[in-house]
């Protein structure tokens, strides 16, 4: 007969073994959704004007976020935003893919 406690102890520390896991190629969800806040709130200050953020990547090599933005007055401007891998502060391609495009640079 098994043993009800051992069964849920076992159970409870695959569960967080998994989690775990996920968690180092995954990020962390809420870290996730406020460095997205962050981010958007970077770029607003930044350049004063509203900008729509696509989902958030997490690089689990540098244990980084990322993610890519749009002024919502243009959505056809699409480029970077993310953390520096060495500094983790926040960094973004907008005025680079400004200026490619107004340059004619693909």
């Amino acid at each position: 007969m098994k043993h009800p406690i051992r069964s849920k102890s076992l159970f409870l520390i695959f569960l967080i073994l998994l989690m775990g896991i996920y968690f180092i190629f995954f990020g962390l969800p809420w870290k996730s959704i406020a460095l997205k806040k962050q981010f958007e709130v970077y770029l607003e200050d930044k350049y004063q004007i509203d900008f729509k953020l696509n989902k958030m990547e997490f690089d689990f090599i540098h244990r980084t976020y990322n993610s890519h933005a749009y002024p919502v007055s243009d959505p056809t401007l699409y480029f970077y935003v993310g953390q520096d891998i060495e500094t983790k502060k926040i960094h973004d391609l907008y005025k680079y893919e400004l200026e490619r495009r107004n340059t004619g640079r693909r």
